[in-house]
Order: C-alpha cells, then sequence, then structure tokens
C-alpha cells in the first residue's frame, strides 16, 4: 500500500538570547516562526491501546520537508523502521531550505512538534533519535538539550565537528572551515552556520556553538590530555570507510571518547562505502531500535 504522509506546521519562539549586555530589564521576548513538519504512521497504529513508538529522525543537508515537494527529510532515513512498526517525525528547520546545521531554532521546533504529535497521536513519549550527515549534528544536539525524553540513538555518518578537530593526529574538516558556495543556495556551510547560530561577526564564535558542536557537547579532556565525553543514552552509529563528505575517523574518535567514558556505544565501520546509507545501515537501525521497544 502507498503509505500516507501527514504534513503539518509547528509554531516555536524564534528568540534566541545571546547577549552579552548587562541590563536591568526583561530581555526575552517571543518571536513566532513556523515550521513545516511531517509525520508518518506505520499500519499497525491504532488510537488506543498500547502506545506507537515514536522515531525523530533528522534529515542532512540534501534534503528537507516540503508538503509542495513531496519532500519527506529524514524519514527516508527510517523507512524499514517504519515498515516494522515505528512512528517517524521530521522538521524543515528554522531556514526554508532546511539546512539549518543543529542549531537552536532547528531544535526548538523539532520539540514543538514532538509534543503535538504525541498529543495528537497514540505515540510514545519516550523517544528514539535517528538522522544522518548534517542529520546527525541535529540529533545529537536534541539528545543533549532533552536528554529526559530519548531512549536511545541510531545515526548514520554523522557530522560531529563544526569546526577542525584532530582525532588521534587525523585531522578531520569540520563544516565551519568549508568555504566553497554551494549552487543551490548561493551559500557556504561557514555562510549557514554563520547565520543560524548567529555569529555577531563573520569570525568564529565558540559561544553561540556551546550545546550544538557535537564532539564537544558533555566532554572535557581528562588528566591524561584524552577527550572524554559522557552521552545520555546508548548510541550506535555507522559509517563508510570511504566516506568523502564526513571523515570517517570522526566517528571513530567519538566513540572511544564515549567509551572513556564507560558508557555505551557501538560503531559499524562499512569498508568502501561512501556517504550513503545501505541496506546493511537501514536493517540494523531497526534491529537496533527495536533493543529498546
Amino acid at each position: 500500500s502507498v503509505r500516507e504522509y501527514i504534513f503539518f506546521n509547528v509554531e516555536y519562539n524564534h528568540f534566541r538570547d545571546v547577549s552579552d549586555v548587562v541590563d536591568n530589564e526583561v530581555r526575552d521576548r517571543y518571536e513566532p516562526a513556523e515550521c513545516e513538519c511531517v509525520l508518518a504512521l506505520p499500519d499497525s497504529y491504532t488510537d488506543d491501546g498500547e502506545e506507537t513508538p515514536l522515531i525523530i529522525s533528522f534529515h542532512g543537508s540534501g534534503s528537507r520537508v516540503c508538503e509542495k515537494d513531496n519532500m519527506i527529510g529524514g524519514l527516508a532515513f527510517v523507512t524499514q523502521c517504519i515498515n516494522a512498526g515505528y512512528a517517524a517525525l521530521d522538521v524543515n528547520g528554522s531556514e526554508p531550505h532546511g539546512r539549518t546545521q543543529g542549531c537552536f531554532e532547528h531544535l526548538m521546533a523539532a520539540f514543538r512538534a514532538y509534543k503535538y504529535v504525541t498529543k495528537k497521536f497514540n505515540l510514545s513519549r519516550q523517544v528514539l533519535i535517528a538522522g544522518g550527515s548534517m542529520g546527525g549534528q541535529s540529533a545529537f544536539n536534541f539528545i543533549g538539550m532533552f536528554p529526559n525524553i530519548v531512549t536511545a540513538a541510531g545515526i548514520f555518518f554523522p557530522r560531529l565537528n563544526l569546526d577542525t578537530v584532530d582525532v588521534n593526529g587525523h585531522s578531520c574538516l569540520g563544516s565551519w572551515d568549508k568555504t566553497e558556495k554551494q549552487p543551490a543556495t548561493g551559500n557556504s556551510p561557514r555562510d549557514r552556520i554563520r547565520v543560524t547560530h548567529r555569529f555577531p561577526t563573520e569570525e568564529w564564535c565558540e559561544g553561540n556553538t556551546i550545546g550544538f558542536n557535537p564532539h564537544k557537547i558533555r566532554s572535557f579532556v581528562n588528566a591524561d590530555g584524552e577527550k572524554v565525553v559522557i552521552p545520555p543514552c546508548p548510541i550506535k552509529i555507522w559509517h563508510g570507510t570511504a566516506d568523502q563528505t564526513i571523515d570517517y575517523m570522526i566517528s571513530v574518535g567519538y566513540t572511544e571518547a564515549v567509551r572513556r567514558a564507560g558508557c555505551y556505544i557501538e560503531l559499524h565501520l562499512l569498508d568502501g562505502v561512501g556517504h550513503t546509507t545501505t541496506p546493511v545501515m537501514r536493517e540494523e537501525l531497526t534491529m537496533w531500535f527495536d533493543r529498546f521497544k
């Protein structure tokens, strides 16, 4: 049967306080913004009885959520999971083209969409998180911001670093350092980060990326000079060793950092696979999420 996708809009507060001005007056305010969202329900869904498990699946930079163009964003990553009985949700984000680099507004729109669908449908309030590429970045940022509602995460070839970092002596290029203008939008990954994270100038602003640069979220450097990351839930990552878009070594380094904390993570490297999902990845994602039903 042809799957029905439920498109809807949510309103959220676009305001983010990044000012360091010292004053004695109310600085917060409400700046309404709308975001397009999409939900898929499995054939097994019912309005009563046992709740259907819900996946929030974040799209990468080559996709977005748009009913007019029949684009379903991150739901494309989890079609096998939907067939297996999971509901799935994604949001376009704070920019029309959907390339929001896991910024604060994107996460707030996703949270509003989560609140909407769990009130309207018989869905679990505890969610599973999926994503790929830049959507992996959004996924890790969502986990960091809303740890109390996340059970586990399964991520394909994630962007884990906004800025360039060294992993085991290997330089992993961050999206901030990609300056080539892209024909579709006329801007570069650096341009998008500067805008969506509200940098005050064209220079890197560390303060505005705190909480949104996954390699640094819940992290510290131990006495031996080693990176340690403490995620709030079990994680599994899939990454191809021939990926020319995101260096697989960043996933290797992240996995090592999580294991140093004594936290649970799995990493499946796929020899010769590029920046794409494979049947192996999609089947294992379903099996991974099945562990947490």
